[in-house]
């Protein structure tokens, strides 16, 4: 994601929003792979969880020297910040958030992005995830059916376990909703691509914001 997204950016300044850092792993490897190609360099992100916000604090911040960073102990949907910014990432975080929350949250993000600025977002892979969840039937929840614009599509909820943060539930949607989801709130699909994250297999999506 880093590699061959972010750091594709043309220019010396750039400036990213992490929706949901947990622990603040992925800013600890922004910061140590910016600083080597850019000169402005503004991070913000939040994490509503005050254990995993507390931890990021108390063992990472000291790192992050030489650039703007603002970190929010709050939820998206919370957060106040006058900044734009060129990449708004999201990952392992979009199926925390209920159906009835998403049309204001990508609403936001469309809002606090750039011209042209782009929204990073990965997710379970779904024939992955649901070849897991047969094996491993202690998480799962259920499954559902959702509608958006007139049509239907299949949401299975169930836990996911997360290193350092514990059981969180997740509301992981066919990756048709996704694309959907977004081209109606005014975005282009500009990349998809199924990724190995340690035997996890993901599905990264780049949504670029329309004019």
């Amino acid at each position: 994601i880093i590699q061959n997204i972010i750091l594709k950016k043309k220019g010396s300044d750039i400036k990213i929003f992490d929706i949901g850092f947990g622990i603040g792993f992925f800013i600890k490897m922004l910061y140590l792979n910016l600083i080597k190609h850019h000169k402005g360099i503004l991070i913000e992100g939040c994490e509503p969880s005050e254990k995993n916000y507390n931890y990021f604090v108390k063992n990472l911040l000291n790192i992050i020297k030489n650039i703007k960073f603002k970190g929010y102990n709050k939820t998206f949907q919370k957060v106040r910040t006058d900044e734009r910014f060129d990449f708004i990432t999201c990952i392992y975080v979009f199926p925390h958030f209920t159906l009835e929350d998403l049309e204001e949250i990508v609403k936001k993000i469309y809002y606090l992005l750039e011209k042209n600025g782009k929204f990073i977002l990965v997710v379970a892979n779904e024939k992955y995830l649901e070849t897991k969840l047969k094996t491993k039937k202690d998480l799962f929840i259920e499954k559902n059916t959702i509608e958006f614009d007139g049509k239907t599509y299949k949401e299975m909820l169930h836990y996911s376990d997360i290193p350092q943060i514990g059981k969180v539930i997740d509301y992981n949607r066919e990756e048709r909703f996704y694309m959907d989801f977004f081209k109606k709130s005014n975005f282009k699909l500009t990349y998809k691509k199924d990724l190995n994250d340690s035997g996890f297999i993901c599905t990264v999506f780049v949504f670029e914001k329309n004019k």
